[in-house]
């Protein structure tokens, strides 16, 4: 983080020349009631607003709180007012958008974060038209690439209330936010909050959802101390009054108020406007001249909530799988296969998705800092994405390779098709559970062989036989991962029908469990394998026996798996000792389990005036060997006993204890850079916080994590904060990964769905990573705890669902390197490994045979974040960004030859023409941790 100061800082102002009043209600869909009960509410409020903006009346404005969807969900109930609202917003009265919903920024994707502003725009266009002003009053902290995202889409303004630390100080309330492309915005810190000047007259603010009379000497008394405290960090003499708060109706008998101020402060030109309008005025002003540059993520004024990272953790995981969903698989899917081979894009259906998707982003929803019947209700909408999402896949990959033949004697010919959804060609290990008539084929003599003819390594791992159950297809589940689970809960329940030896009959299948090695798939397509029956076939039916050079094996010996890249020993308290061959560096605990007490609540944690914490050191599990071949994976399962909760005066564990069952899963594939680790924790206990470490041996003052559009690199000791709102917690968040280097060597932790993270340094200065998997609290708020200095940061209820007292599966990776991160492509074997491939069984008969990808991108210096058709026209859109500080050439080959090419903005319209390198090839040159969209028409 950097800052500049560019003028002197001027002495308070008693009063402001221009006082912009902004009426508004800040509309917590879903908070400490459900999204149905806060909407009953809602009907009334903007039904008040319309009618008090249809009055001649001092009362001309009101603003929406930047989020379209309040339209949406009026609408829905009353639709008659349609005219109405677009009647308000054209004439200036209404405010809408530019968001959909307002998200929190660290716990949702950048892609996420730009389809929210993208259907926000669209929504307030079709009702008159967008507020382009960046409207953020509540969100828990922001994103560095912030600025280049509003201004990508036509914004040049910031509005907030979170995320800063001492720089605020000389900064002042005015300033310019740099992005790391060099994109600026106008900042303004809301001073007090977005509710500075919400329910003016009453004394409490519960008041203004009453019939309680307006006192006006109370209302002059607010804006008195108000101005006093703008003036100690205003840059200049314009300010805003936010006229509204949480869920609040428009002002009551606003026109008295705005007279009696105008009396009691003679000098000031009170007007009520739009955020546009007090934009504006603060620009012609030209006072806001200092600069900053960096994410805000601290809290010297205002809570910044970072406890709600670990919340809920089973909120982020769905959060991750359907994001990921939908962007890396369904879209760059959905258009192959339009582009390539002519099918329909389901454009409908992935809208519908991403809407369903983003009513989950509110700050309140995705942060699990709400009600426990609010987060209830937000499963169904994650499972909503994910069910249309993989059936989409699922079709997709069915017409590549049909589940049945056209004549039932050529169902016996086998094809297996796997789909590359990402911009790169890869070779991974690929696993099927196949299902094969019991008379059809004699698996002794099985192999699998390329398009080409070419002989594919196999390896056949079990065999069983199932008598046939209506209503699933083991065929069509999309990975081998999920065929393993779904196995599983049949084995659990008809176990007694699952049989190893040969039982022939119509009505029961052979099930063969083989692993293979996909080579060269291609990027954004498909590949198709035949299984044959060849006599001099060398594959056996024997365990983790196949063909294949010794190379392509992962060596399981005893407690360690080693393949080219790693030798890696598990122990049996689950942690495990990784030697990385290239640079001889051993880390040995990988994977400790910390467990400590938790009093906080859903918005922060906080240890007792006891502190307790135990660890997995003195565990001592059963190991076993579940895989070896091309994928080796060795299990560690243990109990570890933790206490029951914390103890009835809040200051310490209770002595009595219970079983947390633990089951830690390492695995290692063929040829892979990381180290896989599943765990499966089943939480027993209430009121603590277990992560777990991994010490890295590395010294540095820099802790590097994946972020949006960008790869933060933040100061590992962090702030003391004595005299903060809100001191910092020690952790930070993530996406895909975080990892600390020294120059020579450095590790890695990649996680699915795992959004907080700390770096802590021991006395000698080597760097310790915890990654947290959960925080198990009871209480929405409370007001009790020091981490946020015995403040309460919403309603004082009970949130029991929150202990989180079930089986959890978490999944995260190890990956050691050599250099620098970005020479080691560090982003690129994250999103590998966040990405697997797809692949079904089917038949050759009409299968579509394997063919040169949609897209390939050439260089590691960029990340490629969408792939998808244009939302207007049938073309393709490809977004694609910078990770480094310098200027980069990205050469983009086509898998069709180019008609025309544009760069369009974030809002996808169209800009400056590009010129082909070639038929099909286009050069793209970004900026320094530049954002662009490729817009491109085949011929």
């Amino acid at each position: 983080m950097t800052q500049t100061v560019s003028q002197e800082s001027k002495g308070p102002i008693s009063a402001p020349r221009i006082a912009f009043v902004v009426s508004h209600t800040h509309w917590d869909r879903e908070w400490y009631l459900t999204y149905h009960q806060f909407r009953t509410k809602l009907i009334h409020v903007v039904g008040q607003v319309l009618d008090l903006l249809e009055r001649q009346s001092e009362f001309r404005h009101f603003l929406l709180d930047g989020q379209s969807i309040i339209l949406e969900d009026y609408l829905e109930i009353h639709p008659e007012d349609a005219p109405r609202v677009r009647c308000q917003v054209v004439q200036g009265g209404l405010s809408v958008g530019p968001w959909y919903v307002l998200p929190d920024e660290f716990l949702v994707s950048g892609e996420s974060t730009l389809r929210n502003l993208q259907l926000g725009h669209k929504i307030a266009e079709a009702y008159g038209g967008v507020q382009k002003v960046g409207y953020m009053p509540d969100s828990f902290g922001h994103i560095a690439q912030m600025p280049q995202i509003l201004t990508g889409v036509g914004i040049d303004s910031f509005i907030y209330t979170r995320g800063n630390g001492d720089e605020i100080e000389s900064l002042g309330y005015e300033y310019c936010w740099r992005a790391p492309d060099g994109s600026e915005v106008l900042a303004i810190n809301q001073c007090g909050g977005y509710c500075n000047a919400g329910g003016l007259g009453h004394g409490e603010e519960w008041e203004v959802h009453t019939q309680r009379s307006i006192d006006l000497q109370l209302a002059r008394e607010r804006i008195r101390a108000l101005f006093v405290e703008m003036g100690k960090l205003s840059r200049g003499d314009i300010y805003l009054l936010s006229n509204g708060g949480d869920h609040f109706p428009p002002q009551r008998e606003f026109d008295s108020i705005l007279a009696e101020l105008r009396r009691e402060f003679p000098t000031t030109l009170f007007t009520h406007a739009s955020l546009t309008e007090y934009i504006g005025a603060v620009r012609r002003a030209g006072y806001a001249e200092m600069e900053y540059s960096g994410e805000l993520l601290r809290g010297r004024h205002h809570f910044i909530l970072s406890g709600v990272w670990s919340s809920r953790m089973y909120l982020k995981q769905w959060n991750d799988r359907a994001q990921t969903l939908l962007s890396s698989y369904v879209e760059p899917i959905a258009a192959y296969m339009h582009f390539c081979l002519g099918r329909e894009y389901p454009r409908g259906l992935i809208e519908h998705s991403w809407r369903l998707l983003l009513q989950n982003h509110p700050h309140d929803s995705i942060c699990g800092c709400s009600t426990d019947e609010v987060h209830r209700q937000m499963v169904p909408r994650f499972a909503g994405v994910v069910d249309t999402g993989e059936q989409v896949l699922r079709d997709a990959l069915v017409y590549l390779t049909p589940t049945f033949a056209r004549s039932q004697q050529d169902d016996i010919h086998t094809s297996i098709c796997v789909l590359n959804p990402l911009p790169v060609c890869r070779t991974e290990v690929v696993e099927r559970l196949l299902v094969l008539h019991p008379s059809g084929v004699d698996t002794t003599g099985l192999c699998l062989f390329d398009e080409r003819g070419g002989r594919v390594p196999l390896e056949i791992v079990d065999t069983s036989y199932m008598d046939r159950f209506w209503g699933f297809d083991y065929r069509t589940e999309l990975s081998g991962e999920s065929q393993r689970r779904l196995f599983q809960a049949n084995e659990d329940h008809f176990g007694s029908r699952i049989h190893k030896n040969d039982h022939a009959s119509e009505c029961r299948d052979r099930l063969v469990l083989i692993r293979f090695i996909a080579r060269d798939l291609p990027p954004v397509g498909h590949r198709q394998y035949l299984l044959r029956e060849d006599k001099d076939c060398e594959t056996k039916q024997r365990r983790s026996k196949g063909v294949g050079a010794a190379a392509d094996r992962v060596t399981v010996s005893g407690n360690s798996l080693e393949n080219e890249h790693y030798r890696v020993s598990v122990h049996k308290n689950g942690t495990f000792d990784v030697l990385d061959k290239a640079t001889r560096k051993t880390f040995l605990g990988l994977n400790r389990i910390e467990d400590t007490e938790d009093i906080g609540d859903e918005y922060d944690y906080s240890p007792c005036a006891y502190s307790e914490t135990i660890t997995s050191d003195e565990c001592v599990g059963e190991l076993r060997t579940i895989d070896e071949g091309f994928y080796g994976r060795i299990e560690c399962e243990f109990d570890m006993s933790l206490p029951r909760s914390i103890g009835p005066n809040r200051s310490r564990r209770m002595a009595d204890s219970v079983t947390c069952r633990v089951r830690v899963g390492v695995g290692l594939g063929s040829g892979s850079r990381v180290i896989e680790v599943e765990s499966l924790v089943n939480n027993a206990a209430k009121d603590h916080r277990l992560r777990v470490e991994f010490p890295t041996g590395i010294m540095t003052d820099t802790v590097i994590s994946d972020g949006h559009y960008y790869v933060n690199h933040r100061p590992i000791e962090q702030p003391v904060g004595s005299d903060w709102r809100q001191p910092p917690a020690g952790t930070y968040p993530q996406q895909d990964f975080t990892l600390v280097q020294d120059g020579r060597s450095g590790l890695a932790i990649l996680n699915r769905g795992l959004p907080e993270i700390q770096a802590k340094r021991s006395g000698s200065g080597e760097v310790t990573l915890s990654l947290t998997l959960f925080r198990a609290v009871g209480w929405l708020s409370r007001d009790d705890f020091a981490t946020r200095r015995c403040s309460g940061a919403g309603p004082h209820l009970p949130t029991p669902d929150a202990q989180c007292l079930r089986e959890h599966r978490f999944e995260y990776a190890v990956l050691p390197f050599a250099g620098d991160y970005l020479a080691s492509d560090v982003k690129g074997i994250a999103q590998r490994y966040r990405t697997p491939v797809l692949s079904v069984q089917g038949v050759e008969d009409q299968h579509v045979p394997g063919r040169p990808g949609l897209l390939q991108q050439t260089t590691s210096r960029t990340c490629i974040s969408a792939i998808k058709q244009h939302d207007e026209r049938d073309t393709l859109l490809v977004r694609v960004y910078n990770l480094t500080s310098e200027t980069v050439e990205e050469t983009l080959v086509f898998g069709r030859s180019i008609g025309g090419a544009w760069l369009t903005d974030l809002l996808e319209e169209r800009g400056e023409e590009l010129p082909a390198k070639s038929e099909d090839e286009l050069v793209i040159v970004l900026g320094a941790h530049a954002i662009e969209c490729v817009e491109v028409e085949f011929a």
